[in-house]
C-alpha cells in the first residue's frame, strides 16, 4: 500500500523530525513544535502536534490555515499534492511496488470531437429535463453536436483520452466516438487537482448532478458490474493514490453493488465508503428535487466496505451490555443444577466444552444430570452416545430425573414425557465420521431447534488414537459448526491419567492431539475419589452420601467465564445424581412432580 493513507500514517509517526525539517527556524514547546509561520519564521503562532491521536496535526492561528503534515508539506514547499506525495515517498523511503505485467496496450488517441458549448436541445435537455446547472457544463467540458451530448474524457493534464457522445433524449446510452481508447474516468477536468475527497459514479450524468450539488464527482467508463466493466483502475490506479477518501456512489442495484465491490477490493477498503443515496442514483435525486442537505448528508455518513465480521467496538454496545445485565426473559447459556456453581460457569451459544477424566469417573453421567436441568431452562439437547444404547441412556436419565430409584411404570412414563420435550438421541453405537455426524445435528437443529450437542465420546469418531492430525481437524470442524450455528457443543475426550492416585486432571491432561484443548472454550475434568469409595464399603456403609464428597468436579478452562477451580460433589448411587456442598442431598431433585412416595416401587 503507497496511497495517501499509508504516507500520512508514516509521517505521523516521525512528527519530530518532519515538523524540524519542514520548519528548521522553530522550535519544540512541550508536545508542539512552534513556528512563526508557514515560511519558517520563528515565532509562535503556528503549532504542530507531535504526539498521541493528534500528532502531525498543526494550525496557525493567525492566518486560519491548518491540515496534517501532508498539507503542510504543499504549503511549505509551494507544491501540488501528488508532487508532495512523491517527496514525502522519497522521504521516507517508500517505493512503488513494481510487479511485472504484460507491456501496456498501445491506445488510441480519438480526434477532438466537433462541438461547441451546449446552446440547443442538448442545453434544453440536461438543464430542463436533467436539472444539470450550465455553469456545471463549463467545468465538465460538455459538448453539443447536432442533437448529441459530447462527453469528453480528459486526463488531469488535459490530454483528450476518449470521448463518449448520446442522444439528448432519455434512454439513449452513452458510446465512445472511436475504437480502442484508453479507459479512464469521466470528469478529471472538473477535479481539484489538491483535493482529497472524490466520488466516483456508474455514469456522467451523475457525476454531472452530484458536481450540481458542489460535490467533485467522476464517473466509471464502462457503467455497473464487476471484473472487465471496472478495469479501467489500471489505467487510474496511481492518479487515486493521492485521495484519502472514495465515495463510491453506483447505483443501488446489483450492479452498483457489484461495481462497488470490485472498486473498494482493488482501491482499498480502508479508503473507500459506499454511499446510499435515497433513490436509484444521483441524477434521479437532483430530478426530484432532493435536497442538498440530504445529499451531503449521505456522503457523510457513507459506510466503510469494511471485510464481513470487521466492526468498531461501539457496534457491540447492546450485546456487551446484556452480558452484564441480560433482561428477565433473556437467557445467554445454560447451567448445572449443583449451587456450589451457580452463576460459575454457563453453556453458552458458539461455544465448545471438552468434558475429560479417566474412564469410570462419571464424565457421561454428570452431563446427563444436567440435560434435566438443562431441559427445565427451555434447552433442546440432541445426544450422540456411541458408548451406550439409547434405553440405557434413558434408564438412568430416568432416575437422574425422578430422582427415584426403582419408579413405577406409570412415573417411568411421565418422566420420559418430560424429557421428550426437550431431548433427542441419535441411536448408533459404534463409530460416526465428523461429517456424517454434523449432518444429523444439523437436521436436528433445522427441525427441531436444538441448541445443544453432546458427542459421547470423541474417540468413536472414527479417528486412530495416534492421528493427532486427524483430531487436529475434526476439533476445529466441530468448533467451526458450533459458532455458525449458534449452539452449544458438548464433548467428551478421555484424560491421560489413569489409577487411583493420578490425581484431578488438568488441560493438558486430555487424551490426544494438543489442539483438543487448545479449541476449546470450556474444559471440565472428572476425578472420581476410589480409594475413598473403597474405606466407606470395608466400614461397612454405602457410597451413597459419604459425609465427605468423593467426586471433583474441576472447571480447568473456562474463555468467557471469570470462574477456574475445583468443586467437590457427592454421588447418590440410587438415583445417580450428584449434589454440591450447598445442596439439599436429604431429598434429591425431581423435576416431574413432588409425591414420589407414589413414583417408586417398594
Amino acid at each position: 500500500m503507497t496511497d495517501i493513507t499509508q504516507i500520512k500514517i508514516k509521517l505521523a509517526d516521525r512528527a519530530d523530525d518532519v515538523a524540524k525539517m519542514l520548519l528548521p527556524a522553530g522550535r519544540r514547546e512541550g508536545h508542539e513544535w512552534r513556528a512563526g509561520s508557514i515560511d519558517g519564521d520563528k515565532g509562535q503562532s503556528l503549532g504542530v502536534h507531535l504526539t498521541g491521536n493528534k500528532a502531525g496535526v498543526w494550525s496557525d492561528f493567525s492566518t486560519g490555515e491548518s491540515g496534517d503534515l501532508i498539507d503542510l508539506w504543499c504549503a511549505v514547499k509551494r507544491v501540488s499534492l501528488v508532487e508532495a506525495l512523491d517527496q514525502a515517498r522519497a522521504y521516507l523511503g517508500i517505493s512503488r511496488p513494481q510487479p511485472y505485467r504484460d507491456p501496456k496496450p498501445s491506445y488510441a488517441r480519438p480526434p477532438k470531437p466537433q462541438c461547441h458549448a451546449p446552446r440547443g436541445r442538448v442545453m434544453d435537455y440536461l438543464c430542463e429535463v436533467r436539472a444539470i446547472p450550465q455553469s456545471v457544463l463549463a467545468a465538465y467540458k460538455i459538448g453539443e453536436d447536432g442533437d448529441r451530448i459530447v462527453f469528453p474524457f480528459l486526463l488531469p493534464d488535459g490530454t483528450l483520452a476518449m470521448a463518449k457522445t448520446r442522444e439528448a433524449v432519455d434512454g439513449a446510452s452513452p458510446r465512445p466516438t472511436a475504437a480502442n481508447c484508453e479507459p479512464v474516468l469521466f470528469g478529471w477536468q472538473a477535479i481539484n487537482p489538491n483535493g482529497r475527497e472524490i466520488i466516483i459514479t456508474e455514469g456522467e450524468i451523475d457525476a454531472l448532478s452530484f458536481a450540481a450539488y458542489g460535490l467533485p464527482a467522476v464517473s466509471v467508463p464502462y457503467g455497473g458490474g464487476s471484473k472487465g466493466k471496472q478495469n479501467w483502475i489500471e489505467n487510474e490506479f496511481d492518479r487515486l493514490e493521492r485521495f484519502e477518501k472514495i465515495y463510491l456512489a453506483t447505483d443501488m442495484d446489483e450492479v452498483g453493488e457489484q461495481a462497488a465491490a470490485e472498486i473498494a477490493s482493488r482501491l482499498g477498503r480502508h479508503r473507500c465508503f459506499r454511499v446510499k443515496l435515497p433513490r436509484k442514483d444521483c441524477n434521479e435525486c437532483l430530478v426530484a428535487g432532493v435536497t442538498e442537505d440530504v445529499i451531503r448528508d449521505s456522503v457523510a455518513t457513507a459506510e466503510g466496505l469494511d471485510p464481513d465480521g470487521l466492526r468498531r467496538a461501539g457496534g457491540f454496545s447492546d450485546r456487551v451490555v446484556r452480558l452484564f445485565w441480560p433482561a428477565n426473559e433473556e437467557r445467554i447459556g445454560y447451567t448445572v443444577p449443583y449451587s456450589a456453581l451457580y452463576g460459575k460457569i454457563i453453556f453458552r451459544p458458539g461455544e465448545v466444552t471438552i468434558w475429560s477424566g479417566d474412564t469410570g469417573a462419571g464424565k457421561s453421567q454428570i452431563i446427563s444430570d444436567s440435560v434435566p436441568k438443562w431441559i427445565q431452562e427451555g434447552s433442546r439437547v440432541c445426544i450422540a452416545s456411541f458408548e451406550m444404547k439409547p434405553e440405557w441412556t434413558l434408564k438412568r436419565m430416568v432416575k437422574q430425573t425422578g430422582g427415584v430409584d426403582r419408579p413405577v411404570e406409570a412415573f417411568i412414563r411421565e418422566t420420559l414425557a418430560f424429557l421428550d420435550a426437550g431431548l433427542l438421541l441419535y441411536e448408533k453405537v459404534g463409530k460416526s465420521d465428523v461429517e456424517g455426524l454434523l449432518e444429523i445435528f444439523d437436521y436436528a437443529r433445522a427441525k427441531y431447534g436444538c441448541d445443544q450437542f453432546v458427542i459421547d465420546s470423541l474417540m468413536r469418531l472414527g479417528i486412530a488414537a495416534d492421528d493427532y492430525t486427524g483430531q487436529e481437524q475434526a476439533v476445529f470442524k466441530l468448533v467451526d459448526w458450533a459458532i455458525a450455528n449458534n449452539i452449544h457443543l458438548h464433548l467428551v475426550a478421555h484424560s491421560r491419567k489413569g489409577g487411583r492416585d493420578a490425581g484431578v486432571p488438568e488441560t493438558g491432561d486430555i487424551k490426544g492431539a494438543m489442539e483438543i484443548g487448545a479449541n476449546a472454550f470450556n474444559i471440565i475434568t472428572i476425578w472420581r475419589n476410589r480409594k475413598l469409595e473403597e474405606i466407606t464399603s470395608s466400614e461397612g456403609g454405602r457410597p451413597t452420601m459419604t459425609e465427605e464428597p468423593g467426586v471433583t468436579l474441576n472447571i480447568a478452562k473456562q474463555r468467557n467465564g471469570d470462574f477456574e477451580g475445583k468443586v467437590k460433589l457427592h454421588f447418590n448411587v440410587q438415583t445417580y445424581q450428584y449434589f454440591s456442598g450447598g445442596d439439599n442431598r436429604r431429598y434429591p431433585r425431581c423435576y416431574v412432580r413432588d409425591d414420589r412416595e407414589n413414583a417408586g416401587a417398594a
